[in-house]
């Protein structure tokens, strides 16, 4: 049962023409035409806005008065009903947008479910079954099963009946005004969406509730249906699937492996139809249009999850990126920072693209997520689309532009990883052998594969042949479809935090909507992004691959527990509101550390001075305790070994590397004396380092950090 508004609900009864499906306007062509084939004469708009909700005798009876009583028709409801099968058998039924996503709430909602439609059941039964949403209704009752047409009320008496509800128990969905008229004389909780016809007042006095279109019930609906609790892994994704596409604008290790996976799950009630994604990878791309789907492997649980309805475009087609912006209703930004700039020039074409089009202005705002791993990143993005918007026009459109969508920023709680090319060729090169195995046609090719990350030309030549070759003979019943081409390794967190600012994310399954995002940026910057980057310069510096594997080493487990304890006591004092997230970060960083064994330190411990930038994680955090008289003694250790990572790693002199500290300790926010001891404190560190000459040796005997105490006091 509903509560709905107040009020129980056991039932919901749909009318079918004009209501479920966007099929009037339909209907009126195939009736002119069929009209002017027999009778040499197209029935007028008048006559036909008349029809509406009318049983097919009355609407007999018009046309005779209309159109002289010897007309034939029967036989031009008849042709109508050929031309219009026709064009649905060809082209689908045209579904009022939203329809799924209630049909789905009502039915999880425990309702029994009806359609009382004026249609005869052959034509209605074959909407239904084309459209897949038959499988919501439990009872049909049709215009050639009931004595009384609408205005009459027997055809939602009927169906309540077969339900075993009386009808003031029941939903009655509407879009005509006979409809609306048998739906309220029959007692019924009568909900009126606008159709073709815009609601007349006696229309709109018999109707409970009114909607402009289906959207805005869904709205309404959700204000009482539970939201989905969040999911654990191997739970399956929503059967149904909604008419919304959702676009990734960047196929990388968040956009595939984090994003796919949460819009994939949606609100728990119905899924997107289809995810675009782009890549100038062509290889990946390649690879996942010819299998049709992927998987993430989250080896902390040894689950592989497939993504479907996946399609993965071409980042340097403009007119595909243009059409992914035109078709799309969100769109997540998953690009890395450096791209941003260059990547505003195809956001700026497609709103503006999206803004010219004619057909597009009706469509609801876009949604943007904003996936930057940044502190500020929204208003970044958003300066760099209005210069581009701009350029295209004028600042007055880019700014009604700008206005018109919802940009959300985002705070991202789970650790992936890509599969390198290599790693991918292996997969390809394994499953394409078996593939032919299978069909009885093996070629025992001996290509030798190299433990890089790139491919070589023979091999990107080969893989381009394995492609093609599994994509011009799979077949629907192929072995294939067993065979999971993994893409990315990912951790198991599944929220991710996101800037309430759209009516579209409130259901989102896996997003936790707040109010004030930048909080949670701060954390996730200096908690995650802060530590996670000092843990890495140490344990590549050890000699250690992966984040995984050094967290099985003591002196890393040791600087990691440390540098939490300074980084929290910091937050905990500037943020004292947010102790829960705090915790709950803390908590899941570290179990998302400690099972990372594909997640390459190298990968977490890039551009070192970049993230020793003053306002970035590791200095930020330094300059925060010491504005609170908060210890600092493990951080400034912290820093000391990204510097000298810099210098090992990417031959960055101690001189570049001392004009660095210098001129970004200059810009913290502290007195000269506080300055001077992080200044001095941490070139105390980089000559103890550097007196070992050989970075393994060193670190094999090196004290642990609660032994390397700093001179500041």
């Amino acid at each position: 049962m509903l509560i709905f508004h107040g009020s129980p609900v056991q039932g919901a009864l749909f009318d079918m023409d004009g209501t479920m499906f966007d099929t009037e306007r339909l209907r009126f062509q195939t009736l002119k035409q069929a009209s002017q084939e027999l009778i040499g004469q197209a029935f007028s708009d008048e006559y036909l806005m008349q029809c509406l909700g009318l049983s097919a005798t009355t609407a007999e009876q018009l046309a005779q008065q209309q159109y002289g009583s010897d007309i034939s028709y029967k036989a031009i409801r008849q042709r109508a009903d050929e031309l219009e099968l026709e064009l649905v058998r060809k082209e689908g039924v045209p579904i009022k947008k939203g329809l799924v996503q209630v049909l789905e709430r009502l039915r999880k909602s425990g309702l029994r479910m009806a359609v009382a439609t004026s249609s005869r059941r052959a034509i209605a039964e074959e909407y239904l079954i084309n459209a897949n949403v038959y499988k919501f209704f439990d009872v049909l009752v049709c215009g050639d099963e009931v004595e009384n047409g609408k205005p009459h009320p027997e055809i939602f008496e009927k169906a309540a009946e077969k339900l075993n509800l009386e009808t003031s128990h029941c939903l009655m969905f509407e879009d005509s005004e006979n409809g609306i008229t048998a739906a309220h004389a029959a007692g019924g909780m009568t909900i009126l969406l606008k159709d073709i016809k815009a609601p007349n007042a006696n229309m709109l006095s018999q109707a409970n509730f009114y909607f402009e279109t289906m959207y805005e019930c869904l709205e309404d609906l959700d204000q009482y249906v539970p939201a989905m609790d969040m999911p654990i892994l191997p739970e399956a994704f929503p059967q149904t699937l909604n008419q919304l596409t959702i676009g990734i604008h960047g196929f990388g290790a968040i956009g595939g492996g984090y994003l796919a996976q949460i819009l994939s799950h949606w609100d728990g009630y119905t899924r997107p139809q289809r995810i675009i994604a782009s890549t100038r990878n062509s290889l990946y791309r390649e690879a996942v249009n010819a299998f049709g789907t992927y998987c993430i492997r989250y080896g902390q649980v040894s689950y592989d999850e497939r993504i479907e309805y996946m399609s993965v475009i071409d980042a340097d087609n403009e007119q595909h990126m243009l059409d992914l912006y035109l078709e799309s209703s969100l769109i997540a930004l998953c690009l890395p920072e450096q791209a941003i700039a260059t990547e505003a020039k195809i956001i700026a074409k497609g709103l503006y693209a999206r803004f010219a089009s004619q057909a597009m202005q009706n469509t609801r705002p876009l949604t943007f997520l904003i996936i930057l791993n940044k502190v500020g990143a929204k208003k970044m993005v958003l300066d760099h689309i209005r210069e581009q918007l701009i350029a295209l026009s004028n600042v007055e459109i880019a700014d009604q532009i700008m206005a018109q969508h919802y940009f959300c920023d985002t705070v991202v709680n789970r650790m992936v990883s890509k599969l390198s090319e290599q790693n991918l060729y292996r997969q390809l090169k394994i499953k394409y052998n078996f593939f032919k195995q299978y069909q009885s046609d093996v070629e025992d090719e001996n290509v030798e594969i190299e433990d890089t990350s790139k491919l070589s030309t023979e091999q990107e030549h080969q893989a381009a042949l394995y492609i093609d070759d599994m994509r011009r003979n799979f077949q629907p019943s192929h072995i294939l479809q067993t065979m999971d081409l993994i893409l990315f390794n990912s951790e198991t967190d599944m929220p991710i935090y996101v800037e309430n600012n759209s009516p579209l994310l409130e259901k989102m399954r896996q997003m936790i909507v707040v109010d004030n995002i930048a909080d949670i940026q701060l954390i996730k910057n200096r908690l995650w992004n802060g530590i996670h980057a000092m843990m890495a310069w140490y344990a590549s510096l050890l000699g250690h691959e992966t984040i995984g594997v050094a967290m099985g080493d003591a002196r890393v487990q040791s600087l990691v527990e440390h540098l939490i304890q300074e980084v929290k006591h910091g937050l905990a004092v500037s943020l004292p509101k947010r102790a829960q997230d705090l915790d709950r970060l803390a908590k899941s960083f570290v179990e998302s550390c400690q099972y990372a064994y594909k997640d390459p330190c190298q990968r977490v411990a890039r551009d070192p001075l970049r993230k020793l930038n003053h306002n970035e994680r590791v200095m930020g955090s330094i300059a925060n305790n010491l504005r609170f008289e908060q210890p600092v003694d493990s951080l400034l250790w912290g820093a000391s070994l990204g510097y000298f990572y810099a210098m090992k790693t990417f031959d960055i002199s101690l001189e570049d590397v001392s004009e660095h500290l210098q001129s970004n300790i200059a810009q913290f926010d502290l007195d000269i004396i506080q300055k001077q001891k992080v200044e001095q404190t941490i070139h105390q560190h980089l000559d103890r380092l550097q007196t070992y000459p050989e970075c393994i040796k060193q670190f094999k005997n090196f004290v642990l950090p609660e032994q390397v105490q700093s001179s500041y006091a």
